[in-house]
């Protein structure tokens, strides 16, 4: 095992956030080292001294993201704590729906994705396939209407390039099934595919994935009617989850929701958003314009 001198593990905490946002305590040596040791063996390193050498030198940008993809989680599951799900499906599409159609019949031409949904820090992809699924049962149930999948589209991003990769490849393990898809949703969503299941075509071509960094300024994305955030905020420091907060607003439609995870909140923004409980899911809604 690498010896990591304090000296080093400080380097490496300001180095993460820095790279990622997130901010250790000074309680996770032991996580820093039990990531990073692989990381500095994989680029030829003896210690973490030498690792912090090589990330100030020509190797820099390769090693950086070794690091972030050691960092960064990517724990989640289909349908994760189900309520901001039931939200979506029972208060807005509907209300997105409506609206929509509206347009439509102001505008008949009217044509590509009209109501956008962003699932970051998706991870391996199991949220974003959750909310194309609404998506896809609500565009079937309201066919006749005139909705179409191309009505609808999700953004799915992450930090991690090893997850993404993942979360477009659609193939889950059946254990990963388990946790949070019914029997019946299995045999309608998904399809065997050697020991994998994959996501069938239609719920996966309402998916797109890009690389993204929560830290980093949003070029090219936006503006979403429904944003989830979840459970990512709280790996970083009060100031950076303001700026965060801050950017999601700003990505926001007039009227669209931002749904964060139940141990999140808006970090000081509470003028910035409506908060509305919904059967135990609190959500946060951009004010819609006034007419």
């Amino acid at each position: 095992m690498m010896e990591l001198t304090a000296q080093a593990f400080g380097e490496l905490r300001g180095l993460i956030q820095r790279l990622c946002g997130v901010a250790l305590s000074a309680d996770k040596e032991y996580l820093v080292r039990h990531r990073l040791e692989p990381v500095a063996r994989a680029a030829g390193c003896t210690g973490f001294e030498e690792l912090l050498r090589k990330l100030r030198g020509p190797e820099a940008q390769a090693i950086s993201e070794a690091v972030v993809e050691a960092i960064t989680t990517s724990e989640t599951s289909f349908f994760r704590d189900g309520q901001p799900f039931e939200a979506v499906r029972r208060l807005m599409l509907p209300d997105l729906g409506e609206r929509l159609l509206a347009r439509k019949s102001r505008l008949p031409l009217l044509a590509g994705p009209t109501v956008r949904l962003w699932s970051a820090a998706t991870a391996t992809g199991q949220e974003a396939y959750s909310l194309a699924i609404l998506v896809h049962d609500y565009v079937e149930a309201n066919r006749s209407r005139g909705l179409m999948e191309r009505d609808f589209s999700i953004l799915a991003t992450d930090v991690s390039a090893s997850v993404l990769a993942r979360a477009r490849s659609a193939a889950y393990r059946e254990r990963e099934l388990a946790r949070g898809l019914t029997p019946g949703q299995v045999a309608r969503y998904l399809q065997r595919s050697g020991d994998h299941w994959l996501v069938r075509e239609p719920v996966r071509r309402l998916v797109d994935f890009a690389r993204a960094n929560l830290i980093e300024p949003p070029f090219g994305l936006g503006p979403f009617d429904v944003i989830f955030c979840r459970n990512v905020l709280i790996y970083f420091d009060e100031s950076t989850r303001q700026r965060i907060c801050l950017r999601l607003h700003e990505l926001l439609k007039a009227g669209g929701w931002l749904v964060l995870g139940a141990a999140e909140s808006l970090y000081g923004l509470t003028d910035r958003f409506d908060t509305q409980p919904w059967e135990g899911a609190l959500l946060y809604r951009k004010p819609p314009t006034k007419q």
